[in-house]
């Protein structure tokens, strides 16, 4: 498929021909369905997108490390290419940001008009912060003969992605659409308009680029006037030799509208040194004829101009003879845009500012702006060739780093705050990185509590149709749902209360590295009994146990399931025992005795909760030391056997456990944590169940110091960090290999700020609300402001 016959062939050969129309200026000819653009005379090219990396919050190491990457990259560049990258700034869409960010379906009152008003204050926040950067890289190739294939572009499309995966950056190859879009955006700089193309363009007799173009191009002498705004193009015209890696980032982390393109050609390294030594032989015959012409008047004097450039050419071809060295021909074309003149220049002024501060001459481009602008666009061809470029070696051109800071936007996420550095909204989905686990750390007062309510909230809007539990050990969680009315259920578990739970539910469907349901349950309840009995169960014991489990199922299974009257439980268990003649049952029976007739009977009874709420907090505080032992791995179970019924119905399960260190420290004698072990299993396997899980502790030490806490810590991809106390600090860094920039933004003291790593990214963020409100009443746990809503003081 052809997206644009080649009509204007003759508009675009050489340059000779004036464009008739606004469309005939878009320096393209063809594009393919392979994405491949004809670009001039036999000239072909590919368009990619690489990602940003927050390159200034490295450590010095990592920066070190990304640097010698990127030359790497620069000196693989097939000689017989031009490569250019093209980075614009692209505009904060409030709209789009409000599709993303604001439920659709208004709920729970106050609490939503509240929290409407707090996400609109974001989104006025980030129309004012740093643009989103769109950054593509472009290869352009010219086949030499006739046999020359223009696919050897994917060729090196190919070899490149190793760089770019060693640099820890995702490229992938642009679609001939998403260029159009880019373009279009480009020459739309100030219009809020969506671009589409019609599905019947070619039968409706349109052309592509009339969906592309804008209203009308009229190039003056040093602006293009582009619809209804004004475009300068300007060039890099002079380097500092101590140029620093800033540069290009200082010109482009603002919200002005901006787009820089580099256009680099590596140079063959015989040619490079030809040409220097052609060069050396240049300036030695000016120095001799001048030694001469001084010879004749009396004098031995030689400009310093051409001693120095000598001595600058004799080092030149002395680095180019080392194997990591190349000579690169570079050109660097800045795009500048403005509503009106004044601003134009009041623009120019700015970036000239910028550029003089890294010691870099930028000069206007009189009367060639058309070829500027075409050298802008990301089609790989500089079209003022050699009379804008420069010679730089691989390591000056790989100061000119791309790389700055990122922007966190992915319209299927929940908003997790403003990015402390470049102001603009951050929108994660978790669930597309390899597992969507987390922790959440911060000591208490750091707004641990108010940050998991806020996600949690954003989650219950977001995905109306996922399921969300909590386990709650400290009766933080129910106001959501006994206060605000959430859709859910509170399940209190504790010796006095009503709610109960019967351990044996079951779904005899299911099925575990071969072992039906009843045999994965039989291990689980004999797990629960060894915690109850606080030491390891004998041979005999399990043997027993085992026997009793699946008599008690008997019925049940005889019925496949669907007669729940005759589901047992706990108690049915506890008289089985009993009725055996093993002394061994016997000791077991009195073991679960305190369970089923005592006042820890919550797990022996049928279940009488309502289970089919979509949000569902099971509060512990109140379980006490005995119970608590038991009853937080029946808790497990139950979480388990819920993700496991959701992923049947096709519904995701959010879990959250606050103070998750208590998991690793269930109070059993032999010193072996079942709640740890459980959780472990649940964090490795709840991502194949359609599950996200989340642990919230402020007791970091502790679970460092669990092996198995500390594994799940390390390979859980989504982490967020609170402001620390030193000692927990000087862990999580080690931990977490932060840099000390990174590390800052744990040292303020803040609370609701912080760090939040996602995969490899690590991101600063501020998700601060007002300290007012129906949201913040319902959420905040400050003892203090409780103090005072009551009218209540300390007693002194």
């Amino acid at each position: 498929m052809i997206f644009q016959k080649k009509s204007n062939k003759s508009i675009f050969s050489g340059g000779m021909q004036i464009p008739k129309t606004a469309q005939d200026t878009i320096p393209f000819w063809e594009v393919y369905e392979n994405g491949i653009f004809l670009v001039g005379e036999d000239r072909y090219t590919l368009i990619f997108s690489f990602e940003n990396l927050d390159y200034s919050l490295l450590r010095e190491t990592e920066q070190n490390d990304t640097y010698e990457g990127y030359q790497k990259l620069l000196n693989a560049l097939p000689a017989d290419i031009s490569y250019q990258e093209f980075i614009m700034n692209s505009a904060i869409n409030a709209d789009k940001l409000r599709r993303a960010m604001i439920p659709k379906e208004r709920k729970y009152g106050e609490f939503y008009d509240d929290y409407f008003e707090i996400l609109e204050e974001n989104i006025k926040k980030s129309e004012q912060a740093c643009a989103n950067k769109i950054m593509l890289i472009s290869l352009s190739y010219k086949p030499q003969t006739k046999i020359d294939n223009v696919n050897v572009l994917f060729k090196y499309y190919r070899e490149l992605q190793t760089y770019f995966d060693n640099l820890g950056v995702e490229i992938h190859q642009l679609m001939p659409e998403e260029v159009f879009e880019i373009v279009h955006e480009y020459y739309h700089p100030f219009d809020d308009i969506e671009f589409l193309l019609p599905s019947n363009l070619y039968a409706r007799g349109g052309r592509l680029k009339d969906y592309i173009a804008p209203s009308m191009f009229a190039f003056k002498g040093k602006e293009v006037e582009v619809g209804a705004s004004l475009t300068r193009i300007m060039y890099v015209h002079r380097y500092d030799r101590e140029l620093d890696d800033g540069f290009l980032s200082e010109l482009l982390d603002n919200n002005f509208k901006i787009a820089v393109s580099k256009h680099i050609i590596r140079i063959d390294k015989s040619d490079a040194l030809e040409k220097v030594r052609q060069e050396i032989f240049n300036v030695q015959g000016q120095i001799q004829k001048r030694m001469e012409d001084n010879h004749k008047k009396g004098g031995n004097f030689v400009p310093f101009r051409l001693t120095d450039k000598l001595k600058e050419l004799e080092d030149l071809q002395l680095r180019l003879s080392g194997s990591n060295i190349e000579l690169f021909e570079v050109a660097i074309f800045i795009s500048l845009s403005a509503e009106n003149k004044d601003d134009l220049e009041e623009l120019t002024k700015h970036i000239r500012t910028k550029a003089t501060k890294h010691q870099v001459t930028i000069n206007f481009l009189t009367r060639q702006q058309e070829k500027g602008m075409n050298s802008i666009l990301p089609f790989g061809v500089n079209h003022l060739g050699s009379a804008v470029s420069t010679y730089l070696l691989t390591d000056a051109a790989g100061i000119l780093i791309p790389f700055s800071y990122r922007t966190y936007f992915n319209d299927s996420g929940v908003f997790y705050g403003i990015n402390k550095v470049t102001n603009s909204a951050i929108i994660l989905d978790r669930t597309e990185e390899m597992n969507s686990n987390g922790f959440v750390l911060g000591p208490s007062g750091s707004g641990k509590s108010v940050f998991v309510k806020l996600e949690l909230a954003d989650v219950l809007f977001k995905y109306p149709n996922d399921e969300i539990i909590v386990i709650d050990p400290d009766n933080e969680y129910g106001a959501l749902i006994q206060k605000e009315n959430f859709d859910g259920e509170f399940l209190k578990l504790s010796p006095n209360s009503p709610t109960k739970y019967n351990i044996f539910d079951i779904d005899l469907s299911y099925t575990e590295e071969g072992r039906d349901a009843v045999s994965i349950k039989s291990e689980f309840i004999m797990t629960v009994v060894e915690t109850a009995k606080g030491s390891p169960l004998t041979s005999e014991e399990k043997s027993i146990l085992d026997r009793c489990i699946h008599t008690a199922y008997r019925n049940f299974q005889m019925t496949n399931g669907l007669d729940k009257e005759k589901l047992p439980t706990l108690t049915t268990l506890y008289n089985l025992l009993k009725s055996q003649n093993e002394s061994e049952a016997k000791q077991l029976a009195l073991i679960l005795e305190l369970y089923v007739t005592g006042s820890l009977r919550n797990f022996a009874d049928k279940t009488n909760i309502n289970i089919n709420k979509r949000f569902l907090v099971i509060d512990i505080l109140d379980m006490g030391e005995q119970l608590r032992a038991v009853g937080l791995q029946i808790v497990l179970e139950f979480v388990w056997q819920r993700v496991i019924e959701n992923k049947k119905r096709g519904v995701r399960t959010w879990l959250w456990c606050d103070e998750f260190s208590i998991m690793f420290n269930d109070g059993n004698s032999n010193g072996t944590s079942q709640s740890g072990k459980f959780f472990v299993k649940v964090y490795s396997r709840i991502r194949k169940h359609g599950g996200v899980a989340t642990g919230i502790t402020q007791n970091i030490i502790d679970v460092l110091a669990s092996p198995e806490a500390r594994s799940m810590l390390a390979n859980a991809k989504f982490k967020v960090l609170l402001p620390q106390e030193s000692d927990n600090l000087k862990e999580i860094s080690r931990l977490f290999e932060l840099s000390p920039s990174q590390e800052a933004f744990l040292k303020t003291g803040e609370k609701g700020t912080g760090l939040i790593i996602c995969g490899k990214k690590i991101i600063p963020f501020d998700k601060i609300i007002p300290a007012h409100g129906r949201i913040y009443e319902t959420i905040s746990t400050n003892f203090k402001e409780y103090q005072q809503k009551y009218g209540r003081k300390d007693n002194i």
